[in-house]
């Protein structure tokens, strides 16, 4: 056998930027470029996400082959400074294992005015990562230079006024500078939300910025398996991942807590609400005699625990579903029990010669 076969080597990532000066200003245009390094076999997908939302994706680009046999790629992005902090992060999956992710930060410097003086930017931030519907987040904007204490900073949901702000204008030198910060309840439906950040200084308006709360949201999938015959032998069995948000997940198909290669490309689509539901099928040899055979879907999202949904296979010609351990359509499990299934198992088929 040649072992380039079985052989996984995992890549190592890293973002550089190149910049036409020592300085990096607003305006400007940085080449991001990110290097993923000494992988195999060679096919891998590459992500772009600015602030956590997907800006590029490609599906295999073009790699380069090392010396040693491993393959290497760059890709770059340009990336226009502005005054406010931004992340931007490289994502590769490769050989359809977990992500990978390198991430830089880039933040511009305002060109100083006047008499030596500069105009400040200011600050529109929220959490740095995602939370579920039902959560409250916090959006803060700050300022500085206002020549003036009469600022009124207003917070607006959809068009509709958030209650509480908390707003304070504290003097410092020979200026004023300005702290808002509200609470927004996210949603399920806060996909194609949005928050106004509405910023007056004597009665005129001064900044205003709008925000998607979409950068903000991960709504959990749920996960369901069942299974059809499409002829004596083979049976196809189907994972259906329901209303997640974003769209990043990765999907593992396990027998007996082994993984299993051969199932066709996800498909995902798009819902009217803005999640996504994804739908992956595997053809299953049903011919194969042995004890009662474990299936289980995997779905990682967004660094969470992996959610899992388990059917026991069944030989018969007619369509049939059958979930361990539950009486409804599936049953997910946390990372603990499904080990000591595994493990459970494993022992059973010592003791038994074979059987579970």
């Amino acid at each position: 056998m040649n072992l380039s076969q079985v052989l996984r080597v995992v890549p190592t990532l890293k973002i550089t930027t190149e910049t036409s000066g020592t300085r990096v200003r607003v305006q400007d245009r940085v080449n991001l470029t990110c290097h993923v390094l000494h992988f195999y076999p060679a096919h891998l997908r590459l992500t772009w996400m600015e602030n956590r939302r997907m800006i590029q994706t490609l599906a295999s680009p073009q790699a380069t082959r090392n010396r040693d046999g491993t393959y290497s790629l760059e890709h770059t992005w340009q990336a226009e400074v502005t005054p406010e902090e931004r992340e931007f992060a490289c994502w590769v999956v490769h050989d359809e294992q977990p992500p990978l992710k390198a991430n830089v930060t880039l933040q511009g410097q305002v060109h100083k005015q006047g008499k030596g003086r500069s105009v400040q930017p200011y600050k529109l931030q929220g959490p740095l990562q995602r939370s579920e519907p039902g959560t409250r987040i916090r959006l803060t904007y700050t300022s500085s230079g206002f020549a003036t204490p009469q600022v009124t900073v207003t917070w607006l949901k959809n068009k509709h006024e958030l209650p509480n702000p908390q707003t304070s204008v504290q003097y410092s030198g020979h200026t004023y500078n300005v702290t808002s910060s509200v609470l927004v309840l996210l949603t399920d439906d806060d996909v194609f939300s949005h928050v106004i950040c509405h910023v007056e200084h004597k009665l005129t308006l001064f900044f205003q910025k709008t925000i998607g709360l979409d950068q903000y949201l991960r709504v959990p999938p749920t996960v369901t398996v069942f299974q059809s015959s499409t002829s004596s032998s083979l049976v196809a069995v189907t994972c259906l991942v329901q209303r997640f948000y974003p769209q990043n997940v990765h999907l593992t198909w396990l027998e007996d807590c082994h993984t299993l290669k051969g199932a066709e490309q996800p498909t995902f689509k798009k819902n009217d609400d803005g999640s996504y539901t994804l739908e992956n099928l595997l053809l299953v040899n049903a011919s194969v005699q042995g004890p009662e055979r474990v299936l289980t879907c995997m779905v990682e999202h967004e660094g969470q625990p992996p959610k899992r949904a388990n059917l026991i296979l069944s030989t018969r010609a007619h369509t049939a579903y059958k979930p361990i351990g539950s009486t409804g359509k599936f049953m997910s499990s946390s990372m603990s029990t499904w080990g000591h299934f595994c493990i459970l198992s494993g022992f059973q088929k010592v003791l038994g010669g074979g059987r579970a």
